[in-house]
């Protein structure tokens, strides 16, 4: 039986879902937003693992998972952050371990360097200096266009889809069982009894026209960032954080600690959750 609670709270007259396990424990709570596209469940396996100490709370951004859709316009780099501080301030706490994968590690990244009073701790999963980053402004608006037309006969079909194509552009190597789990709450049934993917497919054309931009460069804000932070990456084609990337960061700011997974597909706290549990809260422990 699942120990996770999902309730929803409103912000900017979105139903936003967020979801929780480890509610009684007393230790600082983890606060994490996940990958573009991307929704709760991915930090599921984690999620079990820290709250064995630590409450966990993810939240599902406008526009993905179980969370309310908006309007095509509305998926900017600034609301996904003005809604992050929303949900942060609703739980009533005076710190937080923050965490998040991607463009979730961006909005994290952001928010930490704004308000490090409120953060214990950072935890930033496989995310360049910059989203969206220059070089993703013609895959965006790719995906975009192949997303918005998709249709699954079955979650089986999705299962095949994620086995080839999330293994070619995410470095995925995980079992088909995880692949399952992944392809039940990426998609959802349509009226017409065909699956469709959870998130709304607008978020990629939205974001594609800041890729590059000087507001979507986070280095000022990755440099002045005082708090303890753990930086994760994956290795592989594709990879995000490889050289001279991985370096850059480093000399950016050289207080943190970073982390590679060698096996890990993109994002680390999905394929390599048990490995990168344990090293967070090894991080967290010697604080």
């Amino acid at each position: 039986m699942s120990d996770f609670k999902d309730s929803y709270i409103e912000i900017d007259n979105i139903a936003m879902r967020k979801r929780e396990i480890g509610a009684d424990k007393k230790e600082i709570p983890f606060v994490y937003f996940h990958i573009y596209t991307g929704f709760a469940e991915e930090a599921d396996e984690f999620a079990k693992i820290i709250s064995n100490d630590h409450p966990f709370i993810s939240f599902d951004a406008r526009g993905h998972g179980k969370s309310g859709w908006s309007s095509a316009d509305s998926y900017t780099p600034n609301n996904y952050y003005d809604d992050a501080k929303a949900e942060i301030a609703s739980l009533n706490v005076d710190k937080i371990i923050l965490m998040g994968s991607s463009f979730g590690a961006a909005t994290a990244i952001k928010f930490a360097a704004e308000f490090p009073e409120k953060i214990h701790t950072l935890i930033i999963d496989d995310q360049p200096p910059e989203f969206p980053s220059a070089t993703t402004k013609e895959p965006l608006l790719k995906s975009y266009e192949r997303q918005k037309n998709d249709l699954f006969d079955s979650v089986d079909q999705v299962v095949q889809w994620a086995q080839k194509l999330r293994s070619r552009h995410f470095g995925w190597n995980i079992s088909d069982e995880q692949a399952r789990f992944w392809s039940e709450h990426a998609t959802k049934m349509n009226n017409a009894n065909k699956r469709i993917w959870c998130h709304d497919p607008e978020v990629m054309r939205c974001l594609a026209p800041f890729a590059g931009l000087e507001e979507s460069d986070l280095r000022k804000d990755f440099s002045n960032i005082k708090v303890p932070f753990i930086v994760a990456r994956r290795l592989g084609d594709g990879a995000s954080l490889l050289s001279p990337v991985w370096e850059e960061l480093q000399n950016l700011n050289p207080n943190g600690e970073y982390l590679t997974y060698p096996e890990a597909g993109h994002p680390v706290i999905f394929t390599e959750a048990k490995e990168f549990a344990k090293d967070v809260l090894n991080f967290i422990n010697k604080l």
